[in-house]
């Protein structure tokens, strides 16, 4: 879509919108052949940043709504990444998901929370090397148990917002691929017994830089459906260039990928930066429509880090607050990703109901019914509201309300014309997965509803 203004018109009243913020204007993703696509079917690129381990004692006050607000609206960032720390204990302060799990998933939910809102993508990175090898505890913690915990909780609060993304495993630290493939077995259908269909990314071995035996065995279609397989790379690692890239190019003959984590620096975050290598790397990102994430938001002498010490906690940075890295980034996200008017008004509010937590190895979970109502309990700016097949909204002014396919094709237009106040729309469609877009002056909303 280009940056100019729709107007929709209404019977005999118009109303403009500026453009639309991604999650509108790009949709629900899915899985297509080998492409990650948008709701109209069409490869989905999306590009960001992703914010630095978050137990880090230099990344951890950048994690919070004002640095994604800034890395959305300055930035032009339609995709941010949270990298929760798992098996990791630094000390007192800096324990990982294993040794802290409240505090380190509360972390998680403000940087979800200010996606969802601002309008834009965002990754729950499990931050792991080590959850393969379940035999070795953790803490004294089953690891696979512990992503079971984190999943289902979640694919619980926010399964019903085509925003998020779930990367299950970051980067393995092991070579064997068969090692890897059982955990994705096991975590995948503890996902998708809450949430049937949102993007789910799989590890691959070698920290997620070789993807040749993953071509060779990769995932059954009873654990694929919506599922890509993550690359990373730094682009001035000599091995990455001539080695994973070449892998990664025959393997997007018969996979979808999606780059969860790339830099500009070696793979060690520091040294020089070869520009003709970085270009070489991005070159191929903008031919394929490959989505990536970039590492990373964090204050670190180091060259990948994007920020300076002076950079606040609060976003609006100058470009002395920037390392190169942060400079070359932001040039890029703004170069390639279109401004947009933000989503604005708060993120979900769970009622004290919507902390259960369903679908656990050996059972079903919550059923389609159990999330239809899950979907109650959550509340955004127009105060939508799904119920009973019954949509209740609050709407101004010229409206429209549309229910749509997970591709972005309209069922039926539910509500287009004037309103004042609360407006209670009925839903006549086949029993199934649908998204609503509501399109008003100074509010663009879509939100993900279940059809009994």
């Amino acid at each position: 879509m280009n940056t100019t203004t729709k107007i929709i018109a209404a019977t005999a009243l118009a109303f403009s919108l500026a453009q639309a913020a991604p999650i509108d204007d790009i949709g629900a993703l899915s899985v297509k052949g080998t492409q990650v696509v948008g709701a109209n079917g069409e490869p989905a690129q999306l590009r960001g940043m992703s914010f630095f381990w978050n137990i880090a004692e230099e990344a951890r006050d950048y994690w919070n709504a004002n640095v994604v607000n800034w890395l959305a609206e300055d930035w032009h960032a339609n995709l941010v990444r949270a990298a929760m720390a798992v098996e990791d204990n630094w000390g007192e302060g800096q324990k990982g998901y294993a040794y802290n799990q409240s505090g380190n998933q509360a972390m998680v939910e403000k940087v979800v929370d200010a996606a969802i809102a601002k309008g834009i993508y965002v990754i729950i990175d499990w931050h792991s090397h080590w959850t393969n090898d379940r035999s070795a505890k953790e803490n004294g913690k089953d690891r696979w148990q512990l992503a079971q915990e984190f999943f289902t909780a979640m694919a619980t609060k926010y399964g019903q917002y085509p925003n998020v993304i779930y990367e299950i495993y970051n980067e393995p630290g092991t070579d064997d691929w068969s090692q890897i493939k059982p955990y994705a077995e096991y975590i995948i259908p503890i996902i998708r017994a809450i949430d049937p269909d949102n993007l789910i990314l799989v590890g691959t071995p070698k920290h997620s830089g070789d993807l040749t035996p993953v071509v060779s065995s990769p995932l059954s279609s009873n654990y694929s459906s919506n599922v890509a397989y993550v690359f990373h790379f730094y682009a001035s690692e000599e091995w990455h260039l001539t080695n994973y890239l070449p892998a990664a190019k025959s393997a997007m003959n018969t996979l979808p990928l999606f780059i969860s984590e790339c830099g500009l620096t070696p793979a060690s975050g520091n040294g020089t930066i070869n520009y003709s290598m970085v270009n070489t790397f991005w070159d191929w990102l903008d031919q394929t429509k490959l989505s990536w994430a970039a590492w990373s938001i964090v204050n670190k002498d180091e060259t990948s880090a994007a920020l300076q010490k002076s950079a606040s906690a609060s976003g609006n940075w100058s470009e002395n607050d920037l390392r190169e890295s942060g400079k070359w980034f932001r040039n890029k996200l703004r170069e390639q990703n279109p401004e947009w008017t933000p989503i604005t008004g708060e993120g979900p509010k769970p009622s004290s109901s919507s902390s259960k937590q369903g679908g656990s190895s050996g059972s079903k979970g919550k059923d389609s019914s159990d999330k239809s109502s899950a979907i109650t309990e959550f509340h955004n700016a127009t105060g939508f509201h799904f119920t009973g097949n019954t949509i209740s909204v609050n709407l101004k002014g010229m409206s429209r309300v549309d229910l749509l396919d997970l591709q972005g094709r309209i069922i039926s237009t539910l509500w287009n014309g004037n309103a004042s106040g609360n407006t209670v729309l009925s839903v006549q469609a086949k029993p199934g997965l649908y998204l609503v877009r509501i399109q008003g002056a100074g509010f663009h909303e879509t939100h993900k509803v279940t059809v009994k």
